[in-house]
């Protein structure tokens, strides 16, 4: 850990400059004396005023502010910003894109170099458990905010705080996944295409590899049970509440060894395809008919299935059930407000409205996506439906809600996670290219990765 801090500090006199350039300068129009008197004295006033505005009550209609943002989704972005300004019309966002990879350095460079921070903050589940422990975030669950974990479901709780107990963001939406299938394809080869009749056929992984087997047969090697090994190893392994580092220790047979064996089985007896996913063959697949499952969020179905077929060819042909062994969490975005935020009542009011709110609560269910809050759902029920043409009749909101969500386990995340992700990645690609790698041997990959990037921390 300490050689990925080294390089990053190394980086700072780069990107630096980077912060600064790409702040775009604005033009200063000096006031004559007296109008910069009155200026000085009107927003004093207005500040005044804003200061004593309660944070459990609503803002005016008509006040004015301007928050800042760093993001990497421009179209949940636009969205969520453009319906607050229905409500708040003279407050602005200034928007910087940045990938979600990038985000860490480019926080803990600001913070090192003194740079300026975004208002509004965002923190991806894969890096969050680093990002959290940064010394930037307001503790949303102190005064004035008072934010109550209890108000969204439970299984998110331990992904929203860092190791002191502290709220530092609010997921922007859920990320429940279970398994979506081509129905046709799923009737041909497994007899149905009823998902609780699925559920019930194969309950374990095992019972999962069985049927597997005789897709592959029956098919004479045409048909694969599932499209990417990366996407069972993800999967596999969020089906754990297990946390990765345990009092400064790994031990990598009792955290990845189960997820490592899986991987290796589903190359080795043909249940998996060997796509590497999010390519351009992984979204061609998704419109073929060589693949029967698939894991989905509920942000995949539109950022996945739906984007891969602009022709609609799939329309009706996908169904939704739950997942061998238990479902997972898969993704997650976060949203927080640092504490250089100048305006700290005007982004808790836009966090409200995002995370909380049942008009923001409808706000993403027009995108596909269901807010994490519980209120909204008790003042609008009709909010927990979502339907999605290429599912057909599958009221997919519903079942995630009822069927998906509650056999999700969720671990707590730290500070090293980030690293360990970036090394289950290696290995995932030298089982990709290396038919001969077993299981055994994965392992003992990881452990000499981890060792080597994790020097502070005991690899067993």
């Amino acid at each position: 850990m300490k050689t990925r801090k080294i390089g990053r500090i190394l980086t700072v006199m780069f990107l630096s400059g980077g912060l600064m350039t790409g702040c775009q300068k604005k033009q200063t129009v000096v006031l004559p004396e007296k109008e910069q008197k009155k200026e000085a004295t009107e927003i004093e006033s207005k500040n005044k005023e804003t200061q004593e505005i309660s944070f459990d009550e609503e803002l005016p209609k008509d006040y004015e502010g301007t928050l800042t943002m760093w993001g990497w989704d421009t179209d949940y972005y636009q969205t969520v910003t453009q319906a607050f300004q229905k409500i708040y019309p003279n407050v602005t966002f200034e928007y910087t894109s940045v990938e979600n990879k990038d985000m860490p350095k480019k926080y803990e460079t600001a913070l090192i170099v003194g740079g300026e921070l975004p208002d509004i903050a965002w923190s991806v589940i894969d890096s969050r458990g680093e990002v959290f422990e940064f010394d930037m975030w307001e503790p949303l669950e102190q005064e004035p905010y008072n934010f109550r974990l209890s108000e969204v479901y439970e299984y998110l709780h331990p992904h929203m705080i860092n190791s002191k107990g502290n709220v530092c963001g609010i997921e922007q939406s859920l990320s429940p996944a279970g398994l979506a299938y081509l129905k046709d394809l799923a009737k041909k080869y497994l007899g149905t295409d009823d998902p609780e009749e699925l559920e019930k056929m194969m309950p374990t992984w095992e019972a999962f590899i069985q049927k597997g087997k005789e897709v592959y047969e029956k098919s004479n090697g045409e048909v694969y049970m599932w499209f990417s090994l990366e996407d069972i190893r993800q999967f596999t392994q969020e089906q754990s509440d297990m946390v990765w580092v345990n009092d400064g220790k790994i031990n990598v047979e009792n955290v990845f060894g189960r997820s490592l064996s899986l991987v290796t089985r589903f190359r080795d007896e043909h249940i998996s395809d060997n796509l590497i996913t999010w390519t351009p063959a992984w979204n061609e697949a998704l419109r073929e008919d060589r693949h029967i499952f698939t894991a989905c969020a509920t942000w995949s179905v539109k950022f996945s299935i739906e984007s891969s077929d602009p022709q609609q060819k799939n329309l009706g042909r996908w169904g939704l059930m739950s997942a061998p062994e238990g479902n997972a969490n898969l993704g997650g975005t976060s949203m927080g407000i640092t504490k250089t935020c100048k305006d700290k009542r005007l982004a808790w009011e836009f966090l409200k409205f995002a995370t909380l709110s049942t008009e923001g609560a409808r706000t993403l269910n027009s995108m596909g996506l269901m807010t994490t809050a519980k209120k909204p759902y008790e003042e609008d029920p009709s909010l927990k439906s979502y339907k999605s043409r290429w599912f057909g009749n599958q009221d997919l909101g519903i079942y995630y809600m009822d069927h998906i969500i509650p056999s999700i386990k969720t671990r707590t995340l730290t500070s090293q996670d980030g690293v360990i992700h970036e090394c289950l990645w290696m290995i995932l690609n030298a089982l990709n290219r290396d038919g001969n790698l077993s299981s055994e041997e994965a392992e003992e990959l990881l452990r000499e990765e981890l060792q080597k990037e994790l020097k502070d921390i005991t690899v067993y």
